[in-house]
């Protein structure tokens, strides 16, 4: 699970949170900028998520083969989790966890069934409604790596399936193993994904919008990610939609001496 930085005092929380940086203006590490240097030939990430989509497009799975080796460390069999995969997930992934992914899972579902059987609103004597048209195929992004997501699994891919889309499409990196955590791969099974991909970063969203050998083109792609996620979403916008430009959850919780510890983890 991802750790939480914990910052104590005013002027410390106060620097940290001037250092933060947005999609346009990303805080890059002196080693990032050298990785980048060393594998794209420029210390500009822009630049090398180009170079990524441009990859991706003109070579199809072949590239995603290849960045996986490049950039995750991990040498690619399948880019389509199997069945027997998603079945040999439930044996390892604890069973409170299920049950809990699966109660949440009812009720995200519950609430989206009734936002959308509640489309109509009055105000001041004029009624308004909302025409719904799910769309063909969506693509949702899930990260991973070294932590894994599964509730964002839940949280993109259950709206669509209440929406009426016809087929929903995951994208989640592999982890040191090579492999999809098995909490993602128990989620989308949970959230009735149609077909789950090991394939992360930039090329999973180039992936997604232009399509390979393997993994289809959607409509629509959804999601959160890092930096390299975000400005791939943000190129690839115009030739599919996108839910917008979310990067790493931010969740500032401030509190003293007087708060429940449980309560603030």
């Amino acid at each position: 699970m991802a750790k939480l930085k914990i910052i104590k005092g005013f002027e410390r929380a106060k620097s940290a949170l001037s250092r933060q940086a947005t999609a346009e203006f990303p805080l890059i590490s002196p080693a990032l900028k050298q990785k980048l240097a060393q594998m794209f030939g420029t210390e500009d990430p822009e630049q090398a998520v180009a170079q990524i989509i441009n990859e991706v497009r003109s070579k199809g799975d072949k590239a995603l083969v290849g960045y996986a080796s490049r950039i995750d460390g991990v040498e690619l069999t399948s880019l389509e989790a199997t069945t027997e995969q998603i079945a040999n997930a439930y044996q390892e992934v604890d069973k409170e966890l299920v049950s809990a992914l699966k109660l949440a899972a009812e009720r995200i579902r519950s609430f989206h069934t009734v936002q959308k059987d509640n489309i109509w609103r009055e105000f001041a004597g004029v009624k308004a409604s909302q025409l719904i048209r799910p769309l063909e195929r969506v693509g949702v992004y899930a990260p991973g790596g070294n932590a894994c997501y599964p509730s964002t699994v839940l949280m993109t891919a259950i709206p669509a399936r209440v929406a009426g889309v016809g087929q929903v499409i995951l994208a989640t990196p592999p982890g040191a193993k090579g492999v999809i955590s098995p909490p993602t791969l128990v989620a989308a099974d949970i959230a009735q994904v149609d077909r789950i991909f090991c394939v992360g970063g930039a090329q999973a969203i180039a992936a997604l919008a232009f399509g390979t050998e393997t993994v289809p083109r959607v409509d629509k792609i959804c999601g959160p990610g890092n930096i390299f996620v975000v400005l791939a979403k943000k190129m690839v916008y115009g030739v599919v939609d996108i839910d917008g430009l979310q990067g790493p959850s931010e969740v500032l919780i401030i509190a003293d001496e007087t708060a429940n510890p449980e309560y603030c983890a």
